[in-house]
C-alpha cells in the first residue's frame, strides 16, 4: 500500500512538473524583449481604438508588448500614479499626454531612477522651467506634437487659392485660453490678414449644433455680405456639420458664402457635398500616437531620433468630397495606416540600419491622403 501510494505522488508530481513547464514554455515564448507603458483613453470609441493600435503595431512590430493604462483620466495626480503603476509593471517606455507641465518634474524623476524612457503625444511642454527639467533628462525621449498656427493658417490659405476674392470672415473657435484653439485662430488671421480680408465677427465656445445655426444667423444679420464662415474649433462635428443648412437657412448660398474648417473627418463629406466646404484640416491623431511610438521604440532600441527629438506632425488637407471618401476608406477602414512591413522599412532603424533620422522623420511628416492610396491602394482594392 505504501509503494503503491508512493508511485501516485511522485505521477502527480511529474503531471505538476509537467504542466509547469508547459506553462513556462508558453510564457517564454509570449515574453516580448520590452514592454511600453501607454496613458490610454478608455472605450471603445473608433479613434481612440485607431490610436492606441497604431502604438501597438509600432510596439510589436519593434518585438516589444504595449500595456494600456486607462486609469489616468481623472486628474493630473491619476496619470503620476498611473506611470508609477506601470513602471511598477517593468516598461522601458511610457507613451503620454500631460494634463499639466506641474506633473512632469515627478514623473520624469521616476523616469531617471527607474531607467525608463519617457515619450509625449500631443504636446509641447509650455513651462519653459518644466522644460528645462524634462529635457535635461537622457530618459526623455521627446514629443510630438501639431503645429496648429500653421493648420489654421493652411486651411485658410488653401480656401484663398479657390476664392482670392474673400474680404469678410466669421470665425468659429473655442473659448479663449485654449491653447489649440488661439494658435488656429492666430494662424487663419494671419491668412487673412495676407490677403486682405478681415475677421469681421466670431463666436467662442460652440458646443452643440444648436449653438452654430444660432451665430451663422447673427453672422449674416450683422455682415449680409459675409464670404466665409471659418472654423478653428469646436466640441463636436456635429456643429460643422450644421453649417450648411444654417447658412441655407439664410438665404445664401454655397457661392457666397464658403465653410474653411480646421477639425474633420469623414463626417464632413456632406460639406463637400453640398459645396459649402473648400478647404479642411484633420486626420493628425493616429499618426501623433503612432510617431511617438516610433520615437520611443527607437529611443529604448539605442537610435534616438533627437536629444531629445521634436516632430511637428502634419495635418492632412481636405480639398474635395473624394478627399474625404479616401480618408474614409484609407484612415478609418480596416488597413492599417502604416503596415508592419512599412514600419520596419521606414520607421525603425534597429530593423533597417540604413535608416537616417532624417529618413524617419521624413517618412513620418510624408503623410497624407495621396500618399495613403499610394501606398495602400493594391491592399484596399485587393
Amino acid at each position: 500500500m505504501k509503494k503503491r501510494r508512493i508511485t501516485v505522488i511522485l505521477a502527480a508530481a511529474a503531471m505538476v512538473v509537467s504542466l509547469f513547464a508547459g506553462t513556462v514554455a508558453v510564457s517564454a515564448e509570449e515574453d516580448a524583449s520590452f514592454k511600453v507603458g501607454f496613458l490610454d483613453q478608455s472605450g471603445e470609441a473608433p479613434p481612440v481604438v485607431r490610436m492606441r493600435e497604431i502604438i501597438r503595431d509600432v510596439v510589436e512590430a519593434a518585438g516589444g508588448e504595449l500595456i494600456c493604462d486607462t486609469s489616468n483620466e481623472d486628474s493630473a495626480e491619476a496619470q503620476v500614479n498611473a506611470c508609477e503603476k506601470l513602471i511598477s509593471a517593468d516598461v522601458k517606455g511610457i507613451i503620454m499626454t500631460p494634463m499639466a507641465d506641474a506633473i512632469l518634474p515627478a514623473i520624469i524623476n521616476m523616469c531617471n531612477e527607474n531607467e525608463v524612457y519617457l515619450a509625449i503625444t500631443f504636446r509641447n511642454i509650455g513651462d519653459e522651467d518644466v522644460k528645462a527639467v524634462v529635457e535635461a533628462s537622457p530618459w526623455y525621449a521627446g514629443n510630438c506634437y501639431e503645429d496648429e498656427e500653421a493648420a489654421g493658417y493652411n486651411v485658410m490659405s488653401a480656401a484663398f487659392e479657390k476664392r482670392p476674392d474673400m474680404k469678410k470672415v466669421a470665425l468659429i473657435a473655442l473659448a479663449v485660453g485654449d491653447n489649440t484653439s488661439d494658435a488656429r485662430v492666430a494662424g487663419i488671421t494671419k491668412a487673412c490678414e495676407e490677403h486682405g480680408a478681415s475677421v469681421v465677427a466670431e463666436v467662442r465656445d460652440i458646443q452643440q449644433a444648436s449653438d452654430a445655426t444660432d451665430a451663422v444667423k447673427n453672422f449674416v444679420a450683422a455682415n449680409p455680405d459675409l464670404d466665409c464662415v471659418a472654423v478653428a474649433s469646436c466640441y463636436e462635428n456635429s456643429a460643422i456639420t450644421a453649417l450648411p443648412e444654417a447658412i441655407k437657412g439664410t438665404g445664401k448660398t454655397a457661392d457666397e458664402i464658403c465653410i474653411v474648417s480646421c477639425d474633420g473627418g469623414s463626417d464632413l463629406t456632406k460639406l463637400f457635398d453640398y459645396g459649402y466646404a473648400i478647404s479642411v484640416g484633420g486626420g493628425h491623431l493616429e499618426i501623433d500616437r503612432g510617431s511617438t511610438a516610433v520615437m520611443l521604440v527607437n529611443a529604448i532600441q539605442g537610435n534616438p531620433l533627437g536629444e531629445p527629438a521634436h516632430i511637428a506632425i502634419p495635418y492632412m488637407q481636405f480639398g474635395s468630397v473624394e478627399d474625404v471618401a479616401d480618408y474614409a476608406v484609407y484612415v478609418e477602414g480596416d488597413t492599417p495606416i502604416w503596415t508592419e512591413e512599412e514600419i520596419k522599412d521606414n520607421l525603425l532603424i534597429s530593423a533597417n540600419p540604413e535608416l537616417s533620422v532624417d529618413d524617419v522623420i521624413g517618412y513620418i511628416q510624408g503623410y497624407s491622403i495621396q500618399s495613403l492610396v499610394e501606398r495602400h491602394k493594391d491592399i484596399v482594392e485587393g
